[in-house]
């Protein structure tokens, strides 16, 4: 595999990214419980399995060098799926760290993971693509931010007062804040677009729960992954044919 030659880009990051990006954490959240819940395969081995998709998929599309809007979008929707199997398997079966120990723990991973880019990479940059040094750091980032959200998400919507709907307007205060801080302000854009990716997965963590769970809509996890399925296309069919950052 020649890294040297691989150059990935992201989407265009406007507000349709950023709703597919919440839509995807929210989807992902709610697959991720399907498969380890309704399935009945278990914490343990739904995180196996997904996380051995997952990789598999990223080291495919870095071999092939293939890059679509299409690849991209599941690539993030693999991650976040995992995420939340992994988010499981941390705080509640096997290691039971609980959210709060689980939040840290996988919140020190992710700082691991930027303070790694930081250094290979120091412009932080994702505006000229994924080349081979920061290819694989940025979807390992994406499944930890991932793992990340839903342990935060669930800390917030059921071990404090917030609750479910207290906890997505928190966060959705602080995304806002963090969109100001780029439109406004000379701070790096590339630390801000990671800001913004770890406020997005807890947000679509407690949106999910609030859709799928008798403290919410109730609506559960199959019927809410078949309505925000059909939102997730309809909006990326809007923006199929918009061009990558160059």
């Amino acid at each position: 595999m020649n890294h040297k030659n691989l150059n990935i880009h992201i989407p265009k990051l406007n507000a349709n990214y950023w709703l597919l990006m919440i839509l995807a954490t929210t989807l992902g959240e709610i697959l991720g419980n399907l498969i380890s819940r309704n399935l009945g395969l278990g914490y343990e081995v739904g995180s196996i399995l997904l996380v051995g998709l997952f990789v598999s998929a990223i080291s495919i599309i870095a071999f092939y060098r293939k890059e679509s809007p299409f690849v991209y979008w599941l690539l993030i929707t693999l991650g976040n799926i995992a995420g939340t199997d992994c988010a499981d398997f941390i705080t509640i079966e096997p290691l039971k760290f609980g959210t709060l120990w689980g939040s840290l723990f996988v919140g020190a991973v992710l700082v691991a993971i930027m303070v790694v880019w930081k250094i290979i990479s120091p412009s932080f940059s994702i505006k000229e693509g994924l080349n081979g040094k920061t290819f694989f750091l940025y979807w390992f980032a994406i499944l930890t931010s991932s793992t990340f959200g839903t342990t935060f998400g669930d800390l917030l919507s059921n071990d404090t007062q917030l609750g479910s709907s207290g906890g997505t307007l928190l966060l959705a205060v602080v995304l806002g804040v963090t969109f100001w801080l780029h439109k406004y302000t000379n701070i790096s854009k590339g630390l801000l677009y990671w800001f913004a990716l770890v406020a997005v997965h807890p947000i679509g963590a407690t949106i999910g729960n609030y859709i799928s769970k008798p403290e919410g809509f109730n609506f559960g996890n199959i019927w809410t992954s078949v309505v925000l399925g059909f939102v997730f296309v309809f909006i990326f069919i809007k923006q199929h044919n918009k061009k990558v950052i160059k």
